[in-house]
């Protein structure tokens, strides 16, 4: 009976010590079960040999305080890292999304500018074509001012509807529809417009192609054909001819300039 309860004091002791208990614990219960006047010499000191491993126990309990501190720290910091990796990344998601607004927001910017632009020029040339019917310097032309200003009239709704466009134009049915004769129509449109009347329609058509890649940007993927067609050429050839001589330079490399020049504008 009694080496069962050595034994059970023995378990319950180890069971404390694994537990972080203190050992002071042992005592009540030594003296709860058993006195140690009723042992014999021999187990007393067994006992008193068990018990005075105090510096031992205390020095497992330490190094168990350090392992448990440790592994605390260690935890911690485990979170620590969680936690701000977590921020790390919301910081820059929420960074590349400013980049993206503020990148959006100035190319709006820009092409609102080249539309605004583009409108200014259309109002002046308007407000020129004004003037010049309402101080005309008609003598020279040797025509009946009445007809040139209706010729002036005509040609100012011709651009403004953008009938340029027409594939088919010519000089003949513009004179029907302004309800005069070619060489008249002629005579005006060299005199104003300072060109002849192949020159002038070209212009207009080329104008209006480069104001379509500068302010509709997935036009500039379409073909050189596709945009002849556009602009009032019947083929590509004669419009990257046309273009060539007016701009020094062929429809895809001003293409490839006006989107680098872009790129760098939002940069």
């Amino acid at each position: 009976m009694r080496i069962f309860l050595w034994v059970i004091l023995f378990v319950m002791s180890y069971y404390q010590l694994f537990t972080k208990s203190r050992v002071g614990g042992l005592y009540p219960i030594i003296e709860d079960k058993i006195t140690i006047k009723t042992l014999p010499l021999k187990k007393v000191q067994y006992i008193s040999g068990f018990l005075d491993g105090d510096d031992e126990l205390k020095k497992i309990s330490n190094e168990n305080a350090i392992l448990k501190k440790s592994h605390t720290q260690e935890k911690k910091f485990r979170n620590s890292i969680a936690v701000i990796s977590l921020l790390s990344f919301f910081i820059l998601l929420g960074l590349t999304y400013t980049y993206y607004r503020k990148q959006k927001y100035y190319k709006n910017l820009y092409f609102e500018a080249i539309i605004n632009r583009e409108k200014i020029n259309i109002e002046y040339q308007y407000e020129n074509t004004q003037v010049e019917i309402s101080n005309p310097i008609h003598d020279q032309l040797d025509i009946n001012p009445l007809i040139v200003e209706n010729i002036l009239s005509y040609l100012n709704t011709f651009e403004l509807k953008k009938k340029y466009l027409i594939k088919d134009i010519s000089l003949l049915n513009m004179a029907k529809e302004c309800g005069t004769n070619t060489a008249y129509l002629s005579k005006v449109i060299n005199h104003y417009k300072k060109n002849n009347f192949a020159s002038y329609l070209n212009n207009l058509r080329l104008n209006h192609a480069v104001e379509l890649w500068k302010t509709t940007p997935r036009l500039r993927y379409k073909s050189i054909q596709e945009m002849a067609d556009m602009v009032g050429f019947k083929t590509a050839q004669s419009f990257s001819k046309k273009f060539h001589e007016k701009y020094k330079t062929t429809p895809t490399y001003f293409l490839k300039d006006l989107n680098q020049n872009i790129q760098k504008n939002i940069a």
